[in-house]
């Protein structure tokens, strides 16, 4: 074996201990829940308390290298989550929009199969990051939705400097996002959407580590269908892409993901019927960099609640 060829599999090596113990620690990821908004996401529903449950899945198979090449290993990183979510839209009008707020208290399993690495392990399910969006603003424009959304994530689940049990990523994060949703025809029957959104990653916990901020692009384009009570909603493509625009820094940050920043992009159907009351989203991920990648759900049933 030749030496250029010794030092590419030594720093390939090096590279997949590098992902794959940060994939067990979930010291790399990002708290947004990527593929969370769809079609119809700028669309705010009407004035009313709602009240209901998201989860998902995640699999991760493949490991990424800093320019995009796959980097050899075996096994599997598989993330659940599932919560309640509640929000209430309001009559209060801030610049002409109705103001709304929402909060979700999810609760995380991570299960890690790294075969090479001699890692087998599950977190056990727990309660995760909480997820409060205490400023809303949607807009009902002739032919266009439009919502400005303040969220916070709070590190309300289990998190331990190194521990590979950890349900939450130890950190704060502010996030600023627009969200629309663009009606292609007069009977708004055919629409696309697309939000951005910019998390601000706050220092982890008992660590001298920050983790580079995101922003992500989540999108879709489709249509209605149906008539009556039960049977309505609407259908198409839906989609994500995520760029790390800022490097993570700290003096406890290993040095390749010092150095490297991740992007990763899915896309895939997405099914939402009971007149929008239940999602189900499902993407295959594609071109990653210094990430993981896989396929993913997201399932997302809300109903309004009639109070009084």
């Amino acid at each position: 074996m030749n030496r250029r060829r010794l030092l590419n599999r030594l720093v390939a090596l090096g590279v997949s201990t590098a992902l794959c113990g940060l994939a067990c620690e979930a010291g790399a990821q990002q708290l947004i829940l990527k593929g969370e908004y769809g079609l119809m996401a700028g669309t705010q529903p009407p004035p009313g308390l709602y009240a209901g449950i998201l989860g998902g899945y995640n699999r991760a198979d493949e490991l990424k290298g800093p320019r995009g090449e796959t980097v050899p290993t075996q096994g599997s990183l598989n993330q659940y989550y599932i919560g309640p979510i509640v929000s209430w839209v309001s009559n209060i009008k801030i610049l002409g929009g109705n103001y709304s707020a929402t909060v979700s208290v999810p609760w995380a399993n991570v299960m890690t199969d790294a075969p090479r690495l001699d890692v087998n392990s599950s977190t056990g399910i727990a309660l995760s990051e909480t997820w409060l969006v205490p400023l809303a603003i949607g807009w009902h424009l002739e032919g266009a939705d439009v919502t400005f959304q303040y969220a916070l994530y709070i590190p309300t689940g289990r998190y331990t400097a190194g521990a590979t049990d950890n349900t939450s990523l130890g950190m704060w994060c502010n996030e600023l996002s627009v969200l629309s949703t663009v009606f292609l025809n007069g009977a708004r029957s055919w629409h696309a959407s697309a939000s951005l959104f910019y998390d601000i990653n706050g220092r982890k916990q008992d660590q001298d580590w920050t983790t580079g901020n995101p922003l992500t692009l989540m999108y879709g384009v489709g249509g209605n269908y149906g008539s009556g009570q039960i049977f309505k909603g609407w259908a198409g493509i839906a989609g994500y892409s995520q760029w790390q625009v800022t490097s993570t820094s700290g003096a406890d940050v290993p040095l390749p993901v010092r150095d490297g920043r991740t992007d990763i992009h899915a896309i895939g159907p997405e099914f939402t019927t009971l007149q929008g009351a239940l999602t189900i989203r499902y993407f295959w991920q594609f071109g990653g960099t210094f990430s993981t990648q896989g396929r993913g759900l997201y399932v997302q049933l809300v109903l309004p609640v009639r109070v009084g």
